[in-house]
């Protein structure tokens, strides 16, 4: 999609998403408590990205396998590796990540990160989600014969079986609590293929699925964030494996909701939202290496702790200003790239 075909919403829940999963990093070290509980919503982020990844792939669904697997290494995987190997050199230098060396550097490299629990978490721990998006994009094949043949309902209630069907298996066994069960791309399947199913009704119907009435999101918005909280606090673990569908689609409302109303209301807010949304994919590689590092500096000058004041108010618009120069940069690198191996 070029930028004269960009969708502005998108842009929008995209900055949306992925501001609220690093304010919830951010703050994370400081809080404890009931505190410690509620910015965690913060990581309802991760629903919509899967979300909205399923509908940038729905929209170009029958591209041929070879040209979505040479666009996806170029736009996805190079910036992976690129980032992956500066905080690997990095962590040679100034220890920050323990049992994060040479063999789970491989791990990233080349895959087998996502289905060893000892090195999931390497480099960060954030870094579970590209795993997961790495595993959609590997059964793309897949995906699209049995879109095709099911259709795109079909597909997407089969979808939502075998999610269901998956989370009622990782409980059974007691598998929930291990990362490499609990972001198995199963898990998610349900909210990708209805990413896929949104981009159908788009394509086809035009149907923007972010334009409702305003009181009829954030009512769903409400609904769909408190349930998931009571079910993730009365329900322990496996409140925590069964809430996702409440968390997609509270969330989902609330970023058409508050795309609805900067639209009208606050023209700054959206620009900016969309500003982050097309940096999204950086931000989201480099924010936790910057933040430790940054937090570190400044421990070390002031001779004091850092706080969650400094982790928002300096730390944050810092982070997102180094991930603008290094969406620039990784822009003028892969589009020399795609010049010399045109797709």
């Amino acid at each position: 999609m070029n930028n004269k075909q960009r969708i502005e919403y998108i842009d929008f829940a995209k900055g949306f998403a992925i501001l609220s999963i690093v304010i919830f990093h951010f703050c994370q070290p400081y809080v404890s408590g009931i505190w410690s509980k509620s910015i965690m919503i913060g990581g309802m982020g991760v629903h919509l990205f899967f979300v909205l990844s399923g509908f940038g792939l729905g929209l170009d669904i029958k591209v041929k396998a070879t040209t979505f697997y040479k666009k996806r290494f170029i736009k996805i995987l190079i910036p992976y590796y690129i980032i992956i190997l500066i905080i690997y050199i990095i962590n040679l230098i100034y220890p920050i990540y323990k049992d994060s060396g040479f063999y789970a550097l491989c791990g990233h490299l080349f895959f087998y990160k996502m289905f060893d629990e000892s090195i999931i978490g390497s480099f960060g721990h954030h870094f579970w989600f590209l795993s997961t998006i790495i595993q959609f994009y590997i059964i793309y094949p897949v995906i699209v014969a049995i879109e095709q043949k099911l259709g795109v309902l079909g597909f997407t209630a089969t979808a939502l079986l075998i999610s269901i069907f998956y989370w009622l298996t990782i409980t059974h066994f007691n598998l929930a609590e291990e990362r490499m069960y609990n972001s198995f791309f199963l898990q998610y399947l349900w909210e990708f293929s209805a990413g896929i199913m949104l981009a159908k009704y788009y394509k086809d119907k035009n149907k923007l699925f972010w334009v409702q009435n305003n009181i009829l999101l954030i009512v769903i918005a409400t609904t769909g964030m408190l349930t998931m909280g009571l079910m993730a606090i009365k329900g322990g673990r496996t409140g925590q494996t069964f809430n996702d569908i409440p968390a997609s689609i509270g969330y989902a409302s609330l970023s058409a909701f508050l795309f609805s109303v900067s639209s009208k209301s606050i023209p700054p807010l959206k620009r900016f939202l969309i500003f982050v949304g097309r940096l999204s994919y950086e931000l989201y590689l480099i924010h936790m290496i910057i933040f430790i590092l940054l937090s570190d500096a400044i421990e070390i000058i002031t001779q004091s702790k850092s706080n969650i004041f400094i982790s928002l108010s300096l730390i944050l618009p810092l982070t997102i200003l180094f991930s603008y120069f290094i969406h620039k940069s990784f822009t003028v690198l892969l589009s020399n790239i795609q010049v010399k191996s045109p797709l």
